[in-house]
């Protein structure tokens, strides 16, 4: 079957049913599942296909985890998972909602995804970061640019960027293709905290769709918990920021962590994000120059190519390497550590595995710990002579 006529049957699947996009640097798949529960919750027949690392299709809260074949993300992997659960859904209902996450890295899959796959009603566009930059382009401004070229005329978008150059430049790029777009407006309480346009974004969504807002209560739950904190292992202190992996996110996690004190940083490189290396390379030279590091480790492909392009002191591990083993290296200099730069990988999968079962075998030490302060407390209590007192 040809693509075109591939397209336009799972396109002709879908175009009776409301449609939500998410696209942006950071915070698509939270932003996509978040959408799903308040949909859900709300008494939607809801469809969502989640990618990110774990990808996942959910079905009116029914969670299925799809096998992706490869490590890597393919536009082709939507496609069956549409032709098979649409049907499902009552076309001449009004109150089913299908959402997906747009995971296009250049601006023609973008573009394709949204223009011949989905045609969305609303595009939630988190942000504009330095992501990409390989495939979207160099710049901020060319990453607007991508992302604004894709949009269909006719929808809209709820835009949780708040550069005002940048949504200006959007807002005119998207109105000239005949769409629309508004910027999700951040509470004074909520400056400055991670994730807050995108909480703030499902809000505008609703208000688009003529639901009521979130309660404030969880706005404030959902924001406080995903603040990042330091992870306490017997090792010492640890934070995984390889899952945000663009170096403007990094470094908000990193100033809400530790501000000005020298942490130990493990970049972990993938062979296909040549242009998320190079930025990365900068942002280390940059941590160095301000005496926020000493020594950088370095994981994964190209490493060699890495560390030859950075005046930094680097220590190599290869990605052969026994990801605990790696884990255990961290920690030499007794600082506290953050991953960075890819998760999308086995060996970063594995790493993650190694923190929680040191996190595990912490808590399980504390617990034997205290069980054997209460026995013998108790033991010294029984022993006591009579008359003690």
């Amino acid at each position: 079957m040809k693509q075109r006529g591939v397209f336009d049957i799972v396109r002709s699947s879908i175009r009776s049913i409301p449609r939500l996009s998410s696209r942006g640097t950071r915070g698509k798949s939270s932003t996509t599942q978040r959408l799903d529960d308040v949909f859900n919750r709300r008494g939607y027949d809801t469809l969502t296909k989640i990618t990110g690392n774990h990808p996942l299709l959910i079905h009116n809260g029914e969670v299925h985890p799809i096998e992706r074949r490869g490590p890597r993300t393919t536009l082709y992997e939507n496609i069956s998972l549409i032709a098979e659960f649409v049907p499902e859904l009552d076309a001449y209902e009004p109150d089913d909602v299908a959402i997906f996450e747009n995971q296009g890295i250049t601006e023609y899959t973008t573009r394709l995804f949204n223009q011949r796959l989905t045609d969305p009603d609303i595009i939630v566009l988190t942000n504009v970061r330095q992501d990409h930059t390989d495939t979207l382009g160099k710049t901020r401004t060319d990453l607007a640019r991508s992302f604004a070229r894709s949009v269909p005329a006719g929808t809209h978008v709820v835009s949780g960027e708040q550069h005002p150059v940048l949504h200006e430049y959007m807002q005119k790029e998207i109105e000239r293709r005949g769409g629309t777009i508004e910027q999700v407006d951040i509470p004074d309480e909520h400056e400055g905290l991670i994730g807050s346009e995108t909480i703030h974004a499902v809000n505008a969504v609703l208000d688009v769709v003529g639901e009521p807002p979130l309660p404030a209560e969880e706005i404030e739950s959902f924001l406080s918990a995903i603040q990042p904190t330091w992870i306490e292992l017997e090792d010492g202190l640890i934070f995984n920021a390889a899952e945000v992996n663009d170096v403007e996110s990094t470094e908000m996690v990193r100033r809400v962590l530790v501000d000005d004190e020298c942490i130990t940083p493990f970049v972990y490189l993938r062979r296909d994000r040549r242009g998320r290396t190079a930025s990365f390379a900068q942002y280390i030279e940059l941590l160095f120059e301000r005496e926020l590091i000493d020594e950088a480790h370095i994981g994964g492909a190209n490493t060699r190519a890495f560390t030859e392009n950075v005046d930094v002191p680097t220590k190599c591990h290869s990605q052969n390497a026994d990801p605990e083993q790696v884990l255990t290296e961290l920690f030499t200099d007794g600082r506290p550590v953050i991953l960075m730069g890819n998760t999308v990988d086995e060996f970063m999968r594995e790493m993650q595995a190694s923190i929680e079962q040191r996190v595990k075998e912490k808590r399980q030490a504390a617990s034997a710990s205290e069980a054997v302060d209460i026995s013998e407390q108790g033991s010294a209590e029984a022993t006591k002579p009579k008359d003690y007192e």
